[in-house]
């Protein structure tokens, strides 16, 4: 779940992105997995899922821990970057520097899934 404000609009990384609605000051936490909003898959589940359902969520989920993880709000929308705006712990995505209103926030794929992001930098 997003704990900041943001918006979605063309990005100069790819597609669509997620963009700062307001200043997020160094350390502020960004994203958070809230159960009951958010949800993770494991991968029978997964497997179970219409392929209409499948393609949708190889999009724009996240593997997580051998996990699907799809956030319901726009934090899909957000894009890879080696020098990422973000970093992950404890359970949070947190702003490892100030964004300014108007930039788009970057996550380092790597983070997540190394499988997935070594995939991605082939394309």
């Amino acid at each position: 779940m997003l704990l900041v404000k943001t918006y979605v609009d063309r990005s100069p990384i790819h597609g669509l992105g997620l963009f700062a609605g307001e200043t997020i000051p160094k350390g502020k936490k960004i994203w958070r997995f809230v159960e009951g909003y958010d949800r993770c898959y494991s991968p029978k589940q997964f497997a179970r899922l219409p392929k209409p359902a499948r393609d949708f969520l190889k999009l724009y989920g996240y593997r997580v821990d051998g996990e699907v993880l799809f956030t319901v709000d726009n934090d899909r929308h957000i894009n890879h970057s080696d020098d990422a705006n973000t970093f992950w712990r404890a359970g949070y995505s947190i702003a490892n520097r100030r964004i300014p209103k108007g930039t788009e926030i970057t996550n380092n794929y790597r983070e997540f899934d190394p499988v997935l992001c070594a995939a991605f930098l082939k394309e």
